[in-house]
């Protein structure tokens, strides 16, 4: 991998090493949302978004609480705050009567309610290590289509939310693509590493996915495209591409598979990006790496 110049001079650290007692700067919720009575399938999409809002607001006073940073020793990649964000996150939302499927606790609550997909924290190892680029996602399915998104920035108090049919939006403010259509004046984000150099003017890799999305429904990158062999699960990337889709962003999965599954166990591998010419791109020199 010539293209990539890789530094030796400190060794990335385990998730192992000793857990962070330094407190990590989270933003606050400024808001409280008062929620009494349940989200039916029926119910206003404004009214899940204040859900959204509540189950991102209980994360944020969690994580502001937070001092342990290690491992949860439950499973490979978790951490403790991971468990707890989620137990917090479930509590709204199972008291709205919605069934949930989190990374953390897959799928829970009454068969027949609409589904939440949620990620509790996503960038944990950012968030682990005082890297100011984790979220939380939440994404409302009905009848196997996503209607509803939420993605809230811990680190920046940003939050941007997404309703099918109805636009994007970031803090209130519509947002919409960079328009960008040329691979090689784009600046591409992406989760992992390609085989080779595929033309892009810059790359970024910023270890969330589900923010990460959002700058390309923000217009901020061109492109996001996951270069990882195993793929990501749907909490990663449902609400950023519902919200995506909304900014009219372009996206697609490599291997052409549904990318809203409800399948705890599927993973998918997904890519968005600016204009349906830049995704075709992408697509192209994506899919000879796999």
């Amino acid at each position: 991998m010539a293209w990539l110049l890789i530094s030796a001079t400190k060794p990335a650290t385990s998730m192992t090493a000793t857990p962070r007692t330094l407190p990590l700067f989270v933003v606050s919720p400024s808001s409280q949302h008062n929620l009494e009575g349940s989200l039916h399938v029926g119910a206003g999409r404004h009214e899940a978004l204040d859900l959204f809002d509540a189950a991102a607001d209980a994360v944020a006073e969690v994580l502001a609480e937070t001092t342990d940073w290690g491992p949860s020793g439950l499973r490979h990649s978790q951490y403790a705050f991971d468990v707890s964000a989620d137990e917090a996150c479930l509590g709204v939302l199972h008291r709205a009567g919605v069934a949930v499927l989190s990374e953390e606790s897959g799928i829970t609550g009454d068969a027949g309610a609409p589904v939440v997909i949620v990620d509790p924290v996503d960038g944990s190892t950012n968030a682990s290590r005082g890297v100011p680029w984790f979220a939380t996602a939440l994404c409302l399915m009905v009848e196997g289509r996503a209607e509803v998104a939420l993605v809230a920035n811990h680190a920046t108090g940003q939050r941007w939310r997404a309703v099918v049919g109805g636009g994007a939006s970031l803090d209130g403010r519509p947002i919409s693509t960079s328009g960008q259509t040329e691979l090689s004046k784009s600046i591409v984000a992406m989760s992992g590493l390609p085989s080779h150099h595929y033309g892009w003017a810059q790359f970024r890799s910023f270890g969330a996915s589900a923010p990460d999305l959002c700058l390309v429904a923000s217009g901020v990158t061109d492109a996001w495209c996951d270069m990882n062999d195993g793929g990501h699960g749907v909490w990663d990337y449902a609400a950023s591409m519902l919200i995506c889709l909304e900014a009219g962003a372009a996206v697609a999965e490599v291997h052409d598979r549904d990318l809203f599954t409800l399948d705890h166990r599927a993973r998918r591998t997904p890519v968005a990006a600016a204009t349906p010419e830049l995704l075709e791109v992408i697509l192209e020199h994506r899919r000879a790496d796999a």
